[in-house]
């Protein structure tokens, strides 16, 4: 299911909820979707058991494979464990992570698949081009994993800030 946050002037956030969790087994993460005229980024793509829903929920609003940057605010499995379904989903989206945790990026895709492809995040943050906008990484250290990022969307004025606080079902 996609909730619409934002949608103004050819840029829209999109938040994906309750894509994993059916049975009780998975771990709930929220996914988000930014789009500015014909980029797109996706926050916290999740795991293997929220890939085939959200790639189909995402095609109703964004064509998957033309998803420009893929955000992971940490390494957690249950953030970016689908990311080699991402990776080959996409031709070319940039994966950016904290540099922290850019090494760990390759043990969840098959070899050679990031090459060139991967961001590290540095400590103090960065501005990540998305169509004529940009997503600003703020840094979140530790508020959940070293190396934590949490992402603000200027034109929306939302924080994706991922795993900051507990999710409780």
């Amino acid at each position: 299911m996609a909730i619409e946050l934002f949608n103004q002037n050819g840029h829209v956030c999109l938040m994906f909820a309750h894509l994993s969790d059916e049975g009780g087994e998975a771990v709930q993460a929220n996914q988000f979707l930014v789009i500015d005229g014909d980029q797109g980024a996706i926050i916290d793509p999740g795991g293997n058991m929220a890939y085939n829903e959200l790639l189909l929920t995402i095609g109703r609003y964004f064509p998957p494979n033309k998803l420009t940057e893929i955000l992971a605010s940490h390494a957690d499995p249950d953030i970016i464990a689908s990311l080699d379904r991402w990776l080959t989903t996409t031709s070319s989206a940039k994966v950016y992570i904290s540099r922290t945790w850019e090494r760990f990026v390759p043990h969840f895709c098959k070899p050679g698949k990031t090459s060139g492809r991967v961001i590290g995040i540095p400590d103090a943050g960065a501005r990540i081009p998305i169509g004529r906008a940009e997503l600003i990484a703020l840094p979140a250290h530790f508020l959940h994993s070293e190396g934590n990022f949490q992402f603000y969307d200027p034109v929306s004025k939302i924080l994706f800030s991922g795993d900051l606080g507990a999710s409780l079902i």
